[in-house]
């Protein structure tokens, strides 16, 4: 333990903390085990370990722990010799601490005796690495101001108060007892929308039909995903009866058709890819995606600082681009980045000390943690404000109509800046940043469409 523990002291002078993560090769498992003992014992409620046989023994004052074990000497026989039938561990097989207790060799290091857990406390070290679980009555607190303030209830893809919605309709449907009972009625009354509306799910025939009159209407088959992450765009799935939650699925029916295929190519047969489903595909045009998805290989942390600073120095800003897979696609790890720090911005992913000082040199450097995927059939950022510039040297404005026939995504995109625009200067969610504000009124666009537009 001592040496263990001089380790950990020197890792704390080195990072400023004492929370070494899993992977640390010396250090991550013996603070998992430390935890994990500390958790089990506040369970049976206790803080250290209890001073019993065959776990922690104190020797009589004034008698040497080793020699008390080996003659037999136990707690509260007056130092009296005791014959005993059970096997008594050799001096070798056991471990004295500071404090006159003894404890068994086979581990020792991560045994919690009083002296040991004052010794970790003294250094700050965290006993939990999660934060305390929000009772029901907080989480419902949560969920009301939510609602006072947004005007709807959360998703399940908005972070832990999400997440905790969904398990209470899950009650819901299951007709716990208990929640029935105590919760249900409270959440009705705060109008959460507990009975799901059922719709009518469609066969491949219908699909099939939408899908052939979305080609002829737009003249391809790459259908955009109808409801972005932020905006209006969580409330308006909400009622699985909408027209938007509708073209979810149909936006998730063409996703699956490119994925099924991929797996036709490398021999996995599909359920749903059939020969006569391919080749009525093929009839109409329709394209399939066989890119294989981009790895973003597992490479140490200054490498990564040193290919963003020669991106920079190569590009002078550092909006890289999510399909970008030159320097060990760093535009993957980019993206990475920027899902990571978003999930922790939103209290859904707790990061170690370590990890925040990291956001921090990346934020020193300049790097803004908006780099995000683009689904198939929808384009980045900056795709699309390049296709904004062309459109502005062809008709003198950036006053795009919403519905473009030309381009219904152009028009699309321009009406989700707009929005975005709003949001931030309301201080809610939104992927708007300072720098794309800059860019756009650089260009003259305008905040407020105009009527017509």
């Amino acid at each position: 333990f001592d040496a263990m523990f001089r380790k950990l002291v020197d890792y704390g002078a080195e990072k400023g903390h004492v929370s070494p993560p899993v992977k640390h090769p010396e250090l991550g498992r013996w603070v998992s085990e430390l935890r994990l003992n500390k958790k089990v014992l506040r369970e049976r409620g206790l803080e250290y370990e209890p001073e019993h046989d065959g776990a922690v023994v104190h020797a009589p004052k004034g008698v040497n722990p080793t020699a008390a074990v080996a003659a037999g000497a136990m707690p509260g026989d007056g130092g009296r010799q005791q014959q005993r039938h059970q096997r008594i561990e050799p001096p070798s097989a056991a471990t004295a601490e500071s404090d006159g207790s003894l404890v068994c060799a086979r581990d020792a290091n991560t045994r919690l005796t009083r002296s040991r857990v004052a010794r970790l406390d003294s250094i700050d070290f965290a006993w939990a690495v999660l934060p305390p679980r929000a009772s029901w009555e907080e989480r419902f607190e949560d969920l009301r101001r939510f609602r006072e303030r947004e005007g709807r209830f959360p998703t399940n893809k908005e972070g832990t108060l999400g997440n905790w919605l969904k398990g209470q309709k899950k009650l819901y449907t299951k007709r716990d007892a208990d929640f029935m009972a105590n919760r249900c009625a409270r959440l009705e009354e705060l109008g959460v929308p507990l009975r799901q509306r059922h719709y009518t799910a469609l066969g491949w025939d219908d699909r099939f039909q939408q899908l052939v009159e979305f080609g002829r209407v737009n003249r391809h088959f790459k259908v955009p995903n109808p409801a972005p992450e932020t905006g209006d765009g969580p409330a308006a799935l909400q009622d699985p009866s909408s027209e938007a939650a509708d073209a979810k699925r149909f936006f998730k029916f063409v996703q699956k058709i490119h994925t099924e295929y991929r797996a036709l190519q490398r021999g996995v047969p599909s359920a749903m890819l059939t020969e006569e489903r391919v080749a009525q595909l093929r009839s109409i045009g329709f394209e399939f995606s066989t890119k294989p998805e981009k790895t973003v290989p597992d490479l140490d942390w200054s490498t990564r600082i040193q290919q963003l600073e020669a991106f920079l120095s190569e590009m002078g800003h550092l909006r890289v681009d999510p399909n970008y897979d030159k320097y060990s696609n760093l535009g993957g790890w980019a993206v990475e980045m920027s899902e990571r720090h978003r999930s922790w911005q939103e209290g859904r992913e707790y990061l170690s000390p370590d990890m925040i000082e990291k956001f921090g040199q990346l934020n020193a450097l300049g790097f803004g943690f908006d780099v995000f995927p683009t689904r198939r059939g929808e384009r980045s950022w900056e795709d699309s404000f390049s296709l904004l510039l062309m459109y502005r040297q062809e008709t003198g404005s950036c006053r795009v109509p919403h519905h473009y026939k030309a381009d219904f995504r152009l028009g699309s995109w321009v009406a989700v800046q707009r929005k975005e625009y709003k949001l931030m200067f309301e201080g809610k969610p939104t992927k708007m940043t300072h720098e794309r504000i800059q860019r756009l009124e650089s260009i003259g666009f305008e905040w407020v469409a105009r009527r017509g537009d």
